[in-house]
Order: structure tokens, then sequence, then C-alpha cells
């Protein structure tokens, strides 16, 4: 079965998904690679990458035995590698996709586990603590009790705008977010435990990315998924040979990344990240502060907007002093990633592959590995009153696309009023018909009145169908209920676009529980 133009309209993802080797060229492994050979070169390469014992530190204290048993693997007599992904930390595990890369990541690394037995494999979730783009996290969406989508959310404290995720704090609202919530929701059986669980992850105080880690490590319990911040002090020490070289060869590493972009550009692939060679694509929080992107102008780098400039070595010496205020951008994040970590693969959405695509030459310049890309599971949960409904009126869940009132005409047109249907498909062919007869006489008689003679037509089909689309709406307007059982289908699959772009994991949870 095909899939939605919804969900490939980036060609890039599309041909990637689908095995074409047109795009082979812009990665390191092909879609399906040869998981040994891929195992042995980037093991070979990279052994083991400079934070795992922090990797390993980071995921020492919990409780689920299955982690307990990936640590096992540490100290075994095989190399382990990681297969990674991550995502900015939507509150509440919003949206649901990030689920969804997690699950992507837990399978691929039990299938290597199983298939190619000279190395380890543990699934690795990157949190994003590192970003700071509050609008992106700050909400998140459910269906309420009547089927409505609602929106809750939390707003920025002032004194924490532009700051890591990993700094700032929740606010008291959530409290009053998470009473809200309560009441929206259908009462479940799950319900209880659920907010007995989100209330000693959301608490006023505590740190964002401790609240998200929570809720997703108990969503995934038993699963054996590790999770790495890359936000601590002790990692951003370790980090500061490559941060150094993204100083030192600033120049060497932005030529990579537009040459990459231009690969991408010559075979007319949309750019995902545009680069700009001023950047030089590194982030300080000055101070320990905000985060400021740095630009670059010969071995000056500065921030016009807080007024700093450093030379090179004042840039250097500050990431020797203090290198818990550096960390790096979209483009930078996945070599950081490969330096940290022995990253094998990493599970990635359609935005993301399109701009990996874009970095093959950085990881060249980096000389480090380039990992095998994967993309992310692609998932629509049917609940069951929708799955009777679809069943029922025979409709093919790719049938439902965003556009919910056209989505509802066209079942109408199609299934609803075949016969008034099939009565203008006949009409416009023996009207079609009767054009071509029509034309042939006008062409002999008097061929300047082709023209008029064309528009004509036109304005006769454009008023059969307006005649067609009236007596449909009319339809319509009589059987309500079989609207409103569609537009039913339409909020549980396309909440304002894709499912599984738009919903929170605490909605299902709610309705039926953890697993």
């Amino acid at each position: 079965m095909s899939l939605p133009d919804f969900i490939t309209a980036n060609s890039l993802f599309r041909d990637y998904i689908r095995g074409s080797s047109a795009v082979d060229s812009f990665f390191a492994w092909p879609r399906t690679p040869d998981w040994e050979a891929l195992a042995t070169g980037i093991g070979r390469r990279l052994p083991s990458g400079y934070a795992l014992d922090e990797l390993i530190a980071q995921n020492q204290k919990g409780a689920d035995p299955e982690v307990a048993q990936q640590l096992k693997k540490f100290n075994g007599d095989k190399p382990v590698l990681c297969i990674v992904t991550g995502q900015q930390m939507g509150l509440m595990v919003s949206p649901m996709y990030i689920v969804y890369k997690t699950l992507a990541a837990i399978k691929l690394a039990r299938y290597l586990e199983k298939n190619v037995p000279d190395f380890h494999f543990v699934p690795v979730f990157w949190l994003e603590g590192e970003d700071h783009d509050f609008e992106e996290v700050k909400s998140f969406r459910i269906l309420n009790k009547s089927g409505d989508l609602c929106v809750f959310g939390l707003e920025e404290d002032a004194q924490y705008t532009g700051f890591s995720m990993n700094k700032r704090p929740l606010p008291a609202t959530v409290e009053g977010m998470m009473f809200e919530l309560h009441e929206a929701l259908t009462p479940t059986e799950f319900s209880r435990d659920l907010f007995e669980q989100l209330r000693k992850f959301y608490k006023p105080e505590r740190l964002w990315i401790d609240a998200f880690h929570a809720h997703l490590s108990a969503l995934f319990k038993g699963y054996g998924l590790l999770f790495f911040n890359a936000g601590t002090q002790r990692v951003k020490m370790l980090s500061r040979p490559f941060f150094e070289k993204c100083i030192l060869q600033n120049k060497d590493m932005v030529n990579a990344f537009l040459t990459g972009q231009q690969r991408l550009q010559q075979e007319n692939h949309k750019i995902q990240v545009p680069v700009q060679a001023d950047r030089a694509y590194i982030f300080l929080s000055w101070q320990n502060g905000a985060r400021l992107a740095l630009n670059r102008e010969g071995e000056r780098f500065f921030n016009q907007e807080k007024g700093l400039s450093f030379t090179e070595q004042e840039l250097l010496s500050l990431l020797n002093e203090t290198p818990h205020w550096f960390s790096s951008t979209v483009l930078t994040r996945p070599l950081w990633q490969s330096y940290l970590l022995p990253t094998l693969s990493y599970v990635a959405g359609p935005a993301e592959i399109a701009y990996w695509a874009q970095l093959k030459p950085a990881f060249e310049w980096a000389g480090l590995p380039m990992p095998h890309v994967e993309p992310r599971f692609s998932v629509t949960l049917l609940e069951p009153r929708v799955n009777k409904l679809l069943n029922r009126l025979h409709i093919d869940p790719f049938e439902v696309t965003p556009d919910r009132e056209a989505f509802i005409k066209q079942f109408h047109k199609n299934n609803a009023l075949p016969e008034l249907k099939q009565y203008f498909n006949v009409l416009l062919e023996q009207n079609r018909k009767d054009e071509e007869i029509l034309s042939k006489m006008i062409e002999s008689l008097d061929p300047t009145l082709r023209g008029p003679a064309g528009k004509s037509f036109h304005r006769m089909r454009r008023i059969m169908e307006k005649l067609h689309n009236r007596l449909v709406r009319r339809a319509m307007e009589k059987n309500s209920k079989l609207s409103d059982q569609l537009e039913h289908i339409h909020r549980a699959l396309m909440p304002a676009g894709p499912q599984e772009r738009v919903l929170s994991a605490v909605y299902f949870q709610n309705k039926y529980g953890p697993y």
C-alpha cells in the first residue's frame, strides 16, 4: 500500500524509505545495509565513544532491571554500539512520534543483538536538554471527553528566556494545568494511577529535563532503554576537544556544511536547514545564561545582539575554563553525538533525514564515521469505536486527508450518494461527447468561434459541478448522523494534522493504560 502524500511530501525522505539508489550518495550507508559490515566499520573506526563511562553512570540509579541488564553488556568481551534517537522534550511526551522514534530504536537494537553476534547493541534516547526553543515544547494537545481537540500548556518565565531546557524549572502553574487536564480527559480505570504518577513527575521547581526523562522512562520501563544527557558538566569537559576543533577549523566545518547543501541542490532537493556562511554553528551560554548563536568574521567570533566579540584564542580560553557554556546546533549535534557515543544508527523523522543528507561531508571533515540513518515508525492508532466506523463505512484510513471538510464532502459524494455521482458521471461523459461533435462542426463553420465555444463548454461543466456539490451539501445536512461519524473519524485520525504529530502520549495512557 502506498503512503499518503502528507507523510511523503518530503521527496528525499520518500526516496530514502523506498530504498531508492538516487539518494544513496548523500549517506554513508544505504537504507538497508549489510549490518555486520556496518557494525564492523563503525566499531573498527570508533571502538568506544568518549562518554561511554558517563552513559553508564547516568543510567545506574534506575530501578529498571532491564536497564541493569543492558549495562552489563559494557563489561563483556564484545564492543557495544548504540542505536540513538532523540527529540525536543515536548511537555507530557508530546507529540506521539517521540514514542514511535523510541520504539524504533529499541526494536532495531533487539534485532541487531540477535543477528550480529560479534557486537552488543543498546538503544539510547539522547535528551535534547540543550535546546532552548520553549515555544516548541511548552504545550500539548489531547481529545477531551467530547472528542474535541484541547490545548494545555505552560507560560514561559521571563527570567529563563533563551535558556536551555535543562536549566528551566517547571513553574508553579503546572499543578493547575494538571487539574485541568484531569477534568478534560475521560475517566477510565487507568486515570487514578496515571495522575498519581504524573504529579510525581511534574512538580513545581523540578527541572524540565528531569520531568520529561522520568515520564518517558516510565513509559518504557522493562524495555532496557538508556538515556543520555549531554548537558552535564562532566560531558562538557569530555567534549572540549570536539568544540576546540569546531573553533579552530570553523571555516572548514562550515564549508563542509555548504558542500553537503550544494550536493542536494544539484539534485533539486529541498534544503531542510539552510547553511549560512557567516554562522559559526556553535552556541554560547554566556555567563551560564541564555544560549547565544555565534557568528564568525575571519578569525573573530561574535554575537551582535549582546555585543560580544572574541578572538579565536579568547574563545578557546573560554572553552578551557567554562566548557559547560558551549553547546551544539542542529547541524553540529549529529557530529557531537558520534564523538561522544559509538553510534551505529540514528533513528530519525522525515525532516531529520532530510538534513542528515547534508552532513556526509561534515562527518568526513570531523574524521568521524557517519552512522546509518533509520526512519522512525509512522503510526496512527485506531481506537475501537473509530475502527468499527471505518470498517462499517468501508473507509481506508489512508483516505482520511488533512482537510476535514473536503474529506467529509468527498465521502458523501463518492459513497453516500452513489446514484447521484453515477448520474453526473454519465451526464458529464455525454456532455464531453457532445462537445467533441459540436467542436468539429464549429471548426468547419467558423474556426474563430473555437475560443468562445470552449469557454461556454467550460461554464456548462462548472454549472453541473456546482449543482452536484449543492445536492451533496443538502444530503449532508439531511444525514447529519453520518456527517457526525465522519467528523469523529477525522478528529481521531487527523486532529489538526496527522495524529502522531498532534496528540500527547497522556491521551492514550489515560484511555488504555501504560502499555
